[in-house]
């Protein structure tokens, strides 16, 4: 799965996903896109599109001070970041959130399946990480 420690961008996916929208902020929905393309093709979300739309998830809530800075993001662009969003996109975020988390049980989830698999302790840490980001998504209106 590439990942170190349970939090959201304690990953491969995630770090090449921030690495993307370092070069480019604007590129977030182009992220998105990619993510929600790759879904559709197989309704399954593969582990690095899972742990990249977590990731864009958090950095969104730093982008909008719901989240304290985290050093891998201190460096990022997050006015042009919240410049790209609006209530469509984050829509389509929470949306694709919700399938990593398998919130829905519809087992559409590598990463999910992987946590699983994981330490009892590490799986839950990691799912309610995500569960936090998906609530705090949710009260956000553009």
């Amino acid at each position: 799965m590439g990942a170190w420690d349970t939090g959201l961008f304690d990953n491969d996916g995630a770090g090449d996903c921030l690495i993307a929208i370092g070069h480019n902020p604007a590129s977030i929905r182009e992220q998105v896109q990619y993510i929600h393309n790759t879904w559709l093709e197989d309704e399954y979300m593969e582990v690095d599109e899972g742990a990249s739309i977590l990731a864009i998830g958090e950095l969104i809530l730093i982008a909008y001070g719901m989240q304290p800075v985290h050093p891998l993001t201190a460096d990022l662009d997050l006015d042009t970041i919240k410049t790209h969003l609006n209530q469509e996109l984050l829509t389509q975020i929470t949306h694709l959130i919700r399938i990593a988390l398998d919130v829905d049980h519809t087992e559409a989830s590598e990463i999910y399946e992987l946590w699983a698999e994981a330490d009892a302790a590490d799986f839950a840490a990691w799912k309610h990480t995500g569960h936090n980001v998906l609530a705090k998504l949710e009260q956000i209106n553009l």
